[in-house]
This record gives C-alpha cells, structure tokens and sequence, in this order.
C-alpha cells in the first residue's frame, strides 16, 4: 500500500516529477561518466606516456659488476602482468670510432625500438649484421650521414672503463660522453686495440636527450667484435604503473634481488603523477558542482511539491496521520525519483564517458558495475538529502491553519 500510494503521488505530478529525475539523472549521468573517465583513461594515458622511455633503471649492486641471468629473470617475475610496456639490456663499451673514444651500447635493438616509439631516427634501425645507429652528437663529430661507414676499434683492456660506466648507471640510464672519453683515453695509451672494422651507419638518433652521444649495435654483434660474452651492467623497463607503485616495486626488487640496485626515472615519475593527478583533481571538482547543483534542483522541485500539497497534508494530519507517516511517504518519493534518476543517468553517463573518451583520448572500455553501483547509491542519497528541508516543512503543517485557508 505505502508504495502504490508513493507511485500514485509520482504519476500525477508528473511534469515536476520529470524535472526532479531529470536534475538526478543529470548529476548520475556526470558521477558515471566522469568517474568512468577517471579510472580508466588515466591508466590508459600512463601506458600511452610509457612512450618516452623507460622509468626504472636496474643496475648491479656495488659487489657485482653485471647483471645476472637469475637476478634478471626474478625482476621479471616481479613485475605485474600486463603492466611491461617494454624492456631490454645493455653492456657499455668504450669503442674507437674514427680514432675518437665513444661509449658503444650493446642491446636488442629491437626491444630498445619498442620501448622508445618516440625516437626519431633519421634513416632506419639496424636490421643486417654489422650496422650501427649512432646518436646525433657523434655522427656531428666525426661528420657521418646514414649509409656511410665508419671505421671502430674495440679496446682490448675495458675493465677500468666499463667499471666506471656500470657505477654511473645507479644515478643515470647511460655513462656520460667525459666519461668515455677519459676511459677512451686510459685504455688507448695503457692497452693495445684490436684492429680496425668498418661499421655502416644505419641511422642518426635524434632525441635532444643523453641518447644523442652514444652508439646502438646488436648485441651478438658487439660479442662478436669484441671478442668477449655479452654481460649486461644494465637493464631498463618501461612499465605502465603510477609513480607510488613504481617506488614501491623499486623497494621489492632491491629485497627480493639484492645484487641489484633499481632506481626509478624521476623526471618521467614526477611526470606522469603529475599529469594523472591534475586530471583526477579536475574531474572530481567538476563532478563535486554537478552533483550540488543536482541537489539544489531536486530540493526545490520537493519544495514546490510540498507547496502543492499543502492542502492535502493539512486535510491527513486532521484525520489522523502522523508526521512521521507523512514525512516516510515523501522519502519514499524521493527514493523512488532518486533509483529513476540513478539508472537512467548510469546508461547515459556511460554513453558521455564512451563519446568522450573515443573523440577526446582516443581510447574505449568497458562499463564498471562498481561504478554503476556506485552511482545509483549516490543518486538515492542526494535525492534523500535534498527532500530533508521541504519534508521538514511538510511535517511542520498546521492542519487547522491549513484547513482554513491561511
């Protein structure tokens, strides 16, 4: 009885009831949407910023001079699935290059590509044996275009220089040009080289970072022109986890693999929370407006409803009805317009995140059925905290007053 007399009262007001649904659906339609957004294109951005490089850094502890197979396959096991964009390893070698000192690196050249989309490289990667990718400062140096070749010798005593390079891997990604040349240096008055190779330059990085001095060659190639096994001293990741995870995963690898030290990138970390941060912080100042200015529509549609009714309240409680009857009649209203409002506003905020997401960032997904609980619970809510002034006021009618005319 107490809801076909709430579905009565609702039907035959209908034009005020539409608008209070209306006003509910609208905040509904924004908490679903924009909260849709929130938690899912953030993360898709922070994979789409995994982009520029990599931001954890793993280099081996200061007792060990290179990174072990174990110690590589246990970070490995670590890292949440689905969250590795990319990574490789390097082993850094001074190499001649015409006569001048270069830092070489030794690596899947592939792995490096898909972990850096962004590079740009002028002519192509590597893809044939005995091709290199040089950065943009050294191809300035020695005057070298994509297709020309080069002659590089590799120094048969590295240990002082790949020593100190795997030691400046805690702080930065690669070892510094001065570095090189110092160890370039030192190993080229102290030790004999092996004879020269001509190299082809497949391509000329170009990042305007600290990639743009060194020199890029497939591992087994360096192995081979070297004449020693590939250890790496280096390995980076790209993975697409928010500044706070990524410290913390930082902290786990160092405990569960302690020949390593991981740092990550600050410069990317700081960046990505930074950017996710300022976005979450926009859409949830946006929403916090609409869901008050919701409430606001929806107190005052009660409040003309109670208007309306005065009447009729004054006619009840002169018959006998209590405040408290009146009073769980009009929440029951507003819980009523409030579940209306809340279903209606879950499909059309999914709809808005759906259109905002593929116009806007590009990306689709799937509706949240947490989210869309979460926003039907909230929708009753406002509608129950809106009708509190108005149902008070019910509540407060004198019948005689009322039944007068006054």
């Amino acid at each position: 009885m107490f809801w076909r007399m709430v579905a009565s009262s609702i039907l035959r007001r209908r034009s005020r009831v539409l608008i209070a649904v209306l006003a509910v659906a609208i905040g509904a339609t924004t908490l679903s949407g924009l909260a849709t957004i929130a938690i899912d294109v953030p993360a898709q951005m922070a994979r789409e910023v995994r982009s520029y490089g990599a931001n954890l850094v793993v280099s081996p502890a200061e007792d060990a001079t290179s990174l072990s197979e174990e110690s590589l396959e246990s970070i490995s096991d670590l890292i949440t699935p689905g969250t590795l964009v990319g990574s490789a390893v390097f082993e850094y070698r001074t190499l001649l290059v015409n006569d001048q000192p270069f830092v070489s690196a030794g690596t899947d050249l592939q792995a490096v590509r898909a972990m850096n989309p962004s590079w740009y490289v002028e002519g192509g990667w590597p893809s044939q044996p005995n091709e290199v990718l040089i950065g943009e400062e050294i191809a300035d140096t020695i005057g070298a275009h994509p297709g020309d070749r080069i002659q590089v010798a590799a120094l048969r005593d590295n240990t002082g220089a790949h020593s100190a390079e795997g030691e400046s891997q805690g702080a930065q990604s690669t070892p510094t040009l001065s570095e090189a040349q110092q160890a370039g240096t030192t190993s080229s008055t102290g030790a004999s080289s092996t004879a020269n190779l001509e190299l082809t330059v497949a391509g000329i990085l170009k990042t305007g970072g600290n990639e743009d001095s060194y020199m890029y060659m497939a591992a087994p190639d360096m192995s081979a022109f070297t004449g020693a096994s590939f250890t790496p001293s280096i390995a980076e990741y790209s993975i697409a986890i928010e500044a706070g995870a990524l410290h913390a995963l930082a902290d786990t690898i160092e405990t569960r693999a302690p020949a390593v030290n991981a740092q990550a990138v600050k410069r990317l970390t700081t960046s990505d929370s930074g950017v996710l941060g300022m976005l979450r912080s926009l859409l949830a100042i946006i929403t916090g407006i609409v869901l008050a200015l919701t409430m606001i529509g929806v107190s005052t549609t009660m409040v003309a409803i109670v208007a309306e009714r005065r009447t009729e309240i004054g006619l009840r409680k002169a018959l006998g009805a209590s405040s408290r009857s009146i009073t769980m009649e009009f929440i029951g209203e507003s819980l009523l317009l409030g579940l209306i409002g809340g279903v209606l506003g879950v499909a059309l905020g999914y709809g808005l995140a759906v259109a905002i997401s593929l116009n806007v960032f590009h990306r689709s997904f799937s509706l949240s059925p947490l989210i869309a609980l979460i926003t039907v619970l909230a929708s009753l809510a406002i509608a129950v905290l809106a009708c509190l002034p108005p149902v008070r006021r019910a509540a407060a009618v004198d019948p005689a007053l009322v039944l007068r005319g006054e």
